[in-house]
């Protein structure tokens, strides 16, 4: 073998610019000739897929277990554990400068703590509880929120007691709905008014009472999770069937 492929071998196999000795040309050139260089391992494809495939697997296991425990939110609609306080803006109270130290603790110590939200997306995602809102109204409107009130005084230890009120109204006519994850009198218990109650029955068996007072109807029901909602409809014109608005509100936000 002449110098020229030694040369080569050595441009080629080592890289440019090294001195050699002969002991080494005389190594390289036997692996030239045995071909015993190294070659760069390949990955095939089925290797490549079979690797791909484990650690969807892998991912996809996790993310079961986190949608069941918590640690890791498996689905993008899965409500806080408590109220995200993130998504919405807490509302200053005014008239407390003209209060005492003592007298303004005990105020707000009574007071729940009040927040908007700027969409009622943000409202609905910042909420502890799963709620759907009708899409279906008997007017032109939309919604908006009210105001979310966070009832979690130091008695309490759940870190939820959440209630939220949204209003759709034309001018004319209102739509309001209350919600809430705490127990709250119904409109069955307590004092009876003058309305009498209708116990009604919604999708999925679901009970609800409902009362129609002069141009205002009202209907209290409780969710399968325990959300207990009030839908209070006020208008003016004579069109409507008050029954039937309310109970067609309620359903719609059933799942």
């Amino acid at each position: 073998m002449n110098n020229k492929r030694i040369q080569d071998a050595v441009h080629n196999h080592i890289g440019e610019g090294r001195v050699f000795s002969e002991r080494e040309e005389n190594e390289l050139l036997t692996k030239i000739e045995n071909n015993q260089t190294l070659r760069p391992k390949r990955r095939w494809f089925p290797e490549l897929l079979g690797w791909g495939l484990a650690g969807a697997a892998i991912l996809l296991l996790l993310g079961i277990i986190g949608s069941q425990t918590g640690i890791l939110p498996f689905s993008a609609d899965r409500q806080p554990e408590r109220l995200d306080t993130s998504l919405l803006k807490e509302e200053e109270i005014h008239g407390l400068e003209n209060m005492t130290e003592e007298e303004r603790t005990h105020f707000l110590n009574r007071q729940p703590k009040a927040y908007q939200a700027d969409t009622v997306e943000d409202a609905l995602k910042a909420l502890p509880f799963h709620l759907k809102l009708p899409k279906k109204l008997p007017f032109e409107a939309g919604f908006v929120v009210n105001q979310i009130n966070d009832w979690h005084f130091e008695s309490n230890t759940d870190g939820k007691d959440i209630s939220v009120d949204f209003r759709a109204t034309n001018d004319r006519e209102v739509i309001l709905i209350q919600a809430l994850d705490f127990e709250q009198e119904f409109l069955g218990e307590g004092n009876q008014s003058e309305s009498p109650l209708e116990d009604v029955v919604l999708n999925k068996g679901i009970p609800a009472e409902l009362k129609i007072r002069d141009k205002e109807g009202e209907i209290l029901f409780k969710t399968k999770e325990g959300t207990q909602i009030t839908i209070v409809f006020i208008y003016q014109d004579d069109k409507y069937n008050t029954s039937k608005v309310l109970i067609d509100l309620a359903n719609q936000m059933i799942e």
